[in-house]
């Protein structure tokens, strides 16, 4: 999830570093001023500062549409998401410092969840890729809440009562009241509510404001006028913490990080017959500029090849590291004999920093042909593979059985020699 959520935000880590040392300092500044907690008065700076970041950080997609905040019964079906429990976890460090440092659980939940209603608001408004969701304010709350009770047992434990008397209620209360004020009259003048009654995932019509970004998504891939059918909110086969949403339309379907909105694969619907063939070098520039327009970073990264598959062409892009070995990193783009674009994948892994290896090519042939009596090599790839969660540089050997049918493939690690475990 983190690093999908670095992948969606380039920005975020660096937007949290700036926040962080400027709140931080002047956090710091404060506390030796005023008599605060120095640490805990920091700590709550640095949480807000995260929040921010991780909010308001634009993503890599950017937002469109009209600006609309989902609410209703539905949003419970997706609080409890993964994502809706991280979203949880991320106010409870606020609330939790906050209290230590100012010593007003009241006024510091009050306070987290008008931070939580502007901050929903903020991300619609601002453009940057993310929604505003009924959902995302619960799962705040909640964290809030849980942060506060926390810190309110840590200080009892130490014998140091919260204060949070007549003046903390009544601080508390005009902090709720000024910032909800405040909310509700943007809402009012620039947010229409969109009422959701079954929750993110049950379709294309729950959440509408999650549904922006894969709507848009639709009408580039497929057309104007293309409409989403059905969403699901999933997980990478390859990564099961890698969160992913699945769309479906009358036109074709499509994968994307979630909530980055990058796209991952993408089907079309079949092409319409009797069109015109192009030459090569047309479908090789049909799928580049597919490629440069929905996976700009591979693309700058690899050439593109041209090879036939199945009655069109499949344009592929592939990088290799210095010593020779393929990258995880990959794209292909199918494309029909007209020029138009039917399939995508995608593998967005960076480049991970391997040994350098040893094995030789005939040597891993060796050893691959000894590990299954009777068979023979055939062909050889020098490839980075994920072997017990670490990449490691493999030689994949592809085996001919007794009889000269085709076998299997087995990896041997190109460092050690040693034939690789199946893995999974």
């Amino acid at each position: 999830m983190i690093e999908a959520s670095l992948s969606a935000a380039p920005a975020l880590f660096p937007t949290f570093a700036v926040l962080g040392l400027i709140l931080g300092g002047a956090a710091l500044w404060l506390a030796r001023r005023r008599g605060r907690p120095v640490l805990a008065t920091v700590l709550f700076a640095v949480s807000v500062a995260g929040e921010a970041a991780a909010t308001l950080t634009p993503t890599s997609t950017g937002s469109w549409g009209k600006a609309t905040c989902s609410i209703g019964s539905g949003v419970w079906a997706t609080a409890t998401t993964q994502q809706g429990l991280l979203n949880l976890a991320m106010y409870v460090p606020v609330a939790f410092f906050g209290v230590l440092a100012l010593r007003r659980p009241l006024t510091v939940l009050a306070g987290g969840v008008v931070l939580s209603a502007a901050t929903e608001i903020c991300q619609t408004l601002l453009g940057t890729g993310r929604s505003c969701d009924g959902a995302d304010l619960l799962d705040n709350v909640l964290g809030a809440a849980l942060g506060t009770a926390a810190a309110v047992l840590w200080q009892l434990s130490r014998r140091h009562r919260p204060l949070s008397g007549r003046r903390d209620a009544l601080y508390s209360l005009t902090t709720a009241g000024t910032g909800f004020a405040a909310v509700t009259a943007v809402v009012l003048l620039y947010v229409p509510l969109h009422h959701d009654p079954a929750g993110f995932g049950a379709g294309p019509g729950a959440g509408f404001g999650d549904a922006q970004v894969p709507q848009r998504v639709a009408a580039q891939l497929f057309g104007p006028g293309t409409l989403l059918e059905t969403l699901r909110e999933t997980t990478d086969p390859e990564d099961p913490a890698r969160p992913v949403l699945d769309a479906t339309t009358g036109r074709g379907s499509f994968r994307l990080e979630w909530p980055g909105g990058r796209l991952l694969s993408s089907t079309a619907a079949d092409a319409p017959a009797g069109a015109e063939s192009l030459t090569q070098d047309q479908l090789l520039k049909a799928g580049a500029d597919f490629a440069a327009a929905w996976f700009p970073e591979v693309t700058t990264a690899a050439s593109p090849t041209l090879t036939p598959a199945d009655g069109g062409y499949l344009v592929s892009y592939r990088r290799y590291n210095a010593d020779h070995v393929l990258m995880p990193m990959g794209l292909d783009v199918t494309v029909s004999a007209a020029g138009r674009v039917t399939a995508s994948v995608a593998r967005r892994d960076a480049d991970p920093r391997l040994p350098h290896p040893t094995v030789t090519e005939d040597a891993a042939k060796q050893q691959a042909a000894a590990n299954v009596p009777g068979s023979r090599a055939d062909t050889a790839l020098l490839l980075a593979k994920k072997v017990d969660g670490q990449w490691r540089p493999c030689w994949s050997v592809g085996l001919v059985a007794p009889g000269g049918a085709k076998g299997t493939a087995v990896f041997v690690d190109a460092v050690t020699g040693r034939p690789v475990p199946h893995q999974g």
